[in-house]
């Protein structure tokens, strides 16, 4: 069951991702040839989100430490936004038939669609890594 679980929590942060795309096509952001070339990109943007990211993201947010602290935390959102500037700049290079026209306002719109997308499906309490909540009475102080 646990497996399942992940399953769908990948599938469907890949759909919010697809989504994301689909709409930034649609504004003029970044452009693909045909729907194989949008599966190509949500492939490899899928695999970059789930391995690569989470390295760069680790690494701005070292480089960044300073500036964090200043702003109170409130400039991780534009760490987050840098990384993921960089696994569409990374699928931009690898990928033939994806090319992106306004990086900013792409990331922008693909972090922004898929957020709504994964905010309003739930699939934050539905990640993997999260404790399954305990059933019946415990006394017991959960650390």
């Amino acid at each position: 069951m646990e497996h399942l679980r992940r399953l769908l929590v990948v599938l469907l942060e890949w759909a919010s991702l697809a989504l994301g795309v689909f709409v930034a096509s649609k504004w003029g952001l970044l452009a693909y040839d045909d729907l194989a070339a949008l599966a190509a990109v949500i492939l490899t943007m899928g695999v970059l989100n789930s391995f690569v990211r989470p390295l760069v993201l680790g690494v701005y947010l070292i480089v960044s430490l300073p500036v964090l602290i200043l702003s109170l935390g409130l400039a991780y959102y534009l760490v987050v936004l840098l990384a993921n500037g960089t696994v569409l700049y990374l699928a931009d290079q690898i990928l033939a038939s994806f090319k992106v026209t306004r990086w900013a306002l792409a990331t922008l719109c693909i972090s922004l669609v898929s957020w709504l997308l994964t905010s309003a499906l739930g699939i934050e309490q539905v990640k993997p890594w999260r404790r399954p909540a305990r059933k019946g009475p415990d006394d017991a102080i959960d650390v």
